[in-house]
């Protein structure tokens, strides 16, 4: 396993988590563009990311990189219509009275975003997802950000 990736960012979006995003939205995004990696030796970041559809569940350490490149590629990539993102609750709520509070990064590439997407969040509450490192479900308090081309 790639050292920089954290054990707690080893976890895969099972199916269950597919469905509830298909009746929310309408959209398979099982058959979506997935650029967040499998296995330590996958970069996608460094690619082109010029598909229709892409659904991105990142590293949740790795937040702050993934989510500006997906920016980046939705700007420049007019191809690229839909986006939907899995993000932890403290990487997206921004609720003053707490301790921990929403990004700067999410807060700068949301508003960049605002420019060419109309941006919808769904709180999606504690989601199932699969540790293959434990060989066990964990759940996670998740959003959705759903975003599509003006």
């Amino acid at each position: 396993m790639n050292k920089e990736v954290k054990q707690s960012d080893i976890r895969f979006t099972k199916k269950s988590v597919f469905n509830k995003l298909k009746e929310l939205t309408g959209i398979n995004w099982m058959t979506a563009y997935d650029p967040t990696p499998k296995n330590s030796k996958t970069n996608t970041l460094d690619k082109s990311w010029n598909y229709s559809k892409i659904f991105m569940n990142p590293p949740f350490s790795k937040s702050s990189t993934f989510f500006p490149k997906m920016v980046d590629e939705f700007i420049k990539n007019k191809k690229t219509k839909k986006v939907l993102v899995i993000l932890p609750w403290y990487q997206v709520e921004d609720i003053k009275s707490r301790v921990t509070s929403r990004p700067k990064w999410y807060s700068r590439e949301i508003k960049r975003l605002k420019k060419v997407a109309n941006i919808k969040t769904e709180h999606l509450g504690n989601q199932e997802f699969y540790n293959p490192i434990d060989k066990k479900d964990i759940f996670v308090r998740v959003y959705a950000i759903i975003i599509t081309r003006k």
